[in-house]
């Protein structure tokens, strides 16, 4: 009888154990089915769109179910409209006939191209096709949009073999093709013109092309560089066909590029740099904050030159991360100093590095306060993202206080809501798709998308190099949030 009892009491005990156990076991699943389930509500509260897996517990399957569903229709209506941003983008920036660039947008390119930092100079080639009104009527429209076509798909071979060159249409008859050094002028339109002349299309419907083309051009507008190059064009009409207008260009360092790393890299360590700053101001007037960039005394006791002119050097000389993180100091000091919100860039050849974020991170938790008020461009929308980079970085920062933003967007918005899933704050649109918005109808179309999709996404809108009262007006009315340049702030 005794040993019965001990075995009804030992059974007992198993199954309270193992009640213990299981009910144990559904309460580490309903916890962590409640931590996703709050994770994801605050995602969504924060416009983040995050999926989660679903639990095994099937009293929360259902909310999760729900909750995944909701944030995939959110992300494919975030994705339509991006779409249709694109077709928007095409009409205000595209030529419909032959796909290239119209002028207003190829024009703000180049303008680009001439003042990139460490350029050493481009080469502009204009290709004209002759009496296109007279091959028009006889041709036909059909006919006539072929032979464009065929121009604007020699043009595009450059594009696409050449990093950084540009083509576009300038206007019925005329192409302009940019390239991103110096030299090659001369030959580039000889071979234009010997493959023009050579294409069946134009062969067969007696069209003639005429080139013209301007070198070394760099440090001017891209309206004198239209000037030279079309001068040449017009050499080129009257003569054989092809015309060259050269410069000498820019005499390379006469001590080579290892003494250029020795000069950046000791300009670094021994502190000569400091801050250029450019208000970003609100439609009211307010400073939202100051965009900081980072100008270093190459020479000592010279001139502290802008990034224009040293930025390619670093990048060749490996020293983004240590420029990256001078700026960072300079901008945490400066907040420290007058309390004033201030963003800075962060270069995306940084943010790949081993190291780097965990570096950027220990500057902000050395000082909270300052970092609270600092916001990071470290994402340039021209260029792919690293979305492992992205999420990881930008968590880290993100978590001491920093601000993430991007910065020169509205090339393709296609890749905005990866970006947003990240926790960014704000869009920083590049003063080439902006330029002419209170004049063209297109590329106000274009605009006013911008703001919806930023504003749907719960971030600001804020205009890159903003240069005209006109378009700054016409922005204000779309609705940007902020805006830099010399119409926004005339002492820029």
């Amino acid at each position: 009888m005794t040993e019965r009892i001990e075995l009804l009491i030992a059974g007992v005990l198993l199954l309270v154990l193992a009640i213990g156990i299981y009910a144990g076991w559904r309460m580490t699943l309903w916890r962590r089915a409640l931590r996703a389930a709050v994770a994801q509500a605050q995602a969504l509260e924060q416009g983040r769109l995050v999926e989660v897996e679903e639990p095994g517990l099937p009293e929360w399957r259902p909310l999760a179910s729900s909750m995944n569903a909701t944030v995939r229709r959110m992300r494919k209506a975030i994705d339509a409209q991006a779409e249709r941003m694109a077709v928007l983008q095409r009409q205000a920036q595209l030529d419909a006939v032959t796909g290239l660039p119209l002028r207003r947008h190829f024009i703000n390119q180049l303008q680009g191209r001439l003042n990139e930092p460490g350029a050493s100079g481009s080469a502009l080639v204009l290709v004209r096709v002759r009496e296109l009104d007279m091959l028009n009527a006889r041709l036909g429209h059909e006919a006539t949009d072929r032979v464009l076509c065929a121009i604007a798909d020699v043009l595009q071979t450059y594009v696409e073999r050449v990093s950084g060159a540009l083509a576009g249409r300038l206007n019925g008859s005329d192409f302009g093709l940019c390239l991103p050094v110096s030299g090659v002028a001369a030959e580039t339109a000889a071979s234009i013109h010997a493959t023009l002349a050579a294409t069946p299309t134009l062969r067969g419907s007696g069209a003639e092309a005429v080139v013209g083309a301007a070198d070394g051009l760099l440090g001017i507008t891209a309206g004198a560089a239209l000037a030279e190059a079309d001068a040449a064009l017009a050499r080129a009409e009257a003569g054989d066909g092809v015309a060259v207008d050269g410069r000498a260009g820019v005499p390379a360092h006469p001590a080579g590029a290892r003494a250029w790393r020795e000069q950046l890299a000791g300009a670094l360590a021994a502190g000569r740099t400091r801050l250029r700053e450019v208000p970003v101001l609100a439609p009211d007037g307010r400073l939202l904050h100051r965009d900081c960039s980072l100008q270093m005394q190459v020479d000592p006791g010279g001139e502290f030159q802008p990034a224009a002119r040293w930025l390619a050097l670093a990048r060749r000389s490996r020293l983004m991360p240590e420029s990256d993180l001078a700026a960072l100091d300079l901008t945490l000091q400066a907040i420290a100093a007058d309390g004033l919100a201030r963003a800075v860039g962060v270069s995306p050849l940084s943010a790949a590095l081993p190291g780097f974020a965990v570096e950027v991170a220990r500057r902000l938790q050395a000082a909270p306060v300052p970092a609270g008020l600092l916001s990071l461009d470290w994402i340039d929308a021209r260029l792919p993202v690293d979305a492992r980079v992205l999420h990881e970085s930008a968590a880290l920062w993100q978590r001491h206080g920093a601000r993430i933003g991007v910065a020169h967007a509205g090339a393709s918005l296609q890749g905005l809501p990866q970006l947003h899933a990240a926790g960014i704050s704000y869009v920083k649109i590049d003063a080439s798709h902006l330029r002419g918005v209170a004049s063209d109808e297109a590329v106000r179309a274009y605009a006013q998308s911008l703001v919806a999709l930023s504003h749907g996404l719960g971030l600001l809108a804020l205009a890159e190099g903003v240069d005209d009262a006109l378009d700054l007006a016409a922005l204000w009315a779309l609705g940007f949030d902020g805006a830099t340049g010399a119409a926004a702030d005339p002492s820029d």
